[in-house]
Order: C-alpha cells, then sequence, then structure tokens
C-alpha cells in the first residue's frame, strides 16, 4: 500500500515539476512581450496593443496552473503552531481533517466546473481565443491537488505520521 502512495506521491511531483517549468516560461514571455512593448514605444513612439490582452492570458494561466505545485512543494498555509501541542493521535486527526478539508474545496472546482465552462462564451478581445480557455488551467491544478489530498488522507489513516504544510518549529513546544 505505501509502495502505491509513494509512487502516485512520485507521479505527482513530476507533474508539479513540470507545473513549474510551464510557469517560468509564462513568465518568461510576459516579462519578453512587456519589455519590447516599453522598447516600442521609446523608440517608435508606438504600442503595441496586442501585449496587455496576451499578458492578462498568461498572467491568469500562470496563477492557475501554480496553485498545484505550491499545494505540492507544501508552500501553503496550515495550522501547524498548534500541531506541535497534539499528542500524535490527535496531529493524525488534524491531519486527515485537513486533507479532507481540502478534497472538499478542490472537488467543489472539479464539481462547478462543467457549470463554470458552460458559463464561459464568446472570445476574449485582441487575443482572438476562445473565454473557455481560461477555465482549464484552474481544473488542472484542481484535480491533481485533490489527488494529493486523498494520498495525504490515505497514508495518514494508514498510520504515517502527518507532516504539516510549511512546519516551523517552535523553541517553546522542545523544552
Amino acid at each position: 500500500m505505501h509502495r502505491v502512495l509513494d509512487k502516485g506521491r512520485n507521479g505527482l511531483d513530476r507533474l508539479a515539476h513540470l507545473y513549474e517549468s510551464i510557469c517560468v516560461i509564462l513568465l518568461i514571455a510576459m516579462l519578453v512581450i512587456n519589455a519590447l512593448n516599453i522598447v516600442t514605444r521609446g523608440v517608435f513612439d508606438s504600442s503595441l496593443n496586442w501585449v496587455w490582452p496576451w499578458t492578462m492570458v498568461a498572467f491568469l494561466t500562470w496563477v492557475m496552473l501554480a496553485f498545484f505545485p505550491l499545494y505540492q512543494r507544501r508552500k501553503d498555509v496550515s495550522i501547524y503552531i498548534l500541531l506541535q501541542f497534539l499528542p500524535s493521535v490527535a496531529q493524525r486527526a488534524l491531519g486527515v481533517l485537513v486533507a479532507v478539508s481540502i478534497m472538499i474545496a478542490s472537488g467543489l472546482l472539479i464539481y462547478t466546473f462543467p457549470e463554470r465552462l458552460a458559463s464561459l462564451r464568446g472570445t476574449i478581445e485582441m487575443v482572438g481565443l476562445p473565454r473557455k480557455i481560461l477555465i482549464w488551467p484552474l481544473l488542472a491544478s484542481a484535480l491533481p491537488i485533490f489527488l494529493g489530498a486523498l494520498l495525504d488522507a490515505i497514508r495518514i489513516l494508514s498510520g504515517a505520521a502527518y507532516v504539516p504544510f510549511g512546519m516551523i518549529e517552535v523553541t517553546e513546544a522542545t523544552k
């Protein structure tokens, strides 16, 4: 069982790395086209009108895709300070509660995806892409976050310790 959970976690780690790479490429593209726009304004006294809408599309994609790597790399916030003062059974129960809460939040995004997709109509002005394209990165992050939380819950329920996000050692707890 632990082997399957480890393989699942490793697969999610690889996916998070891919998402991080895509986010870096998007950030570089946004910086390059905006720098080009600034230079064009300064040298030719003319702006590239397409830069702003494409920057917004890239930025929305970047933000939504970044949700998953942040979750996977444990860079979000959890209730880690209180955790150190709880017995291990309560820590594990809290870990399951956190995992279930994450599954509920990401599950709602997944569940409402068809409704959100249906509500997006038309094209993005000056870009020409359909508005529906803007919602897919959110689903691309919500699905692996849900799977990661599910794996965490199963791992904790099968006896593993709960290692919260952003764990900070409190010196008073060790005295």
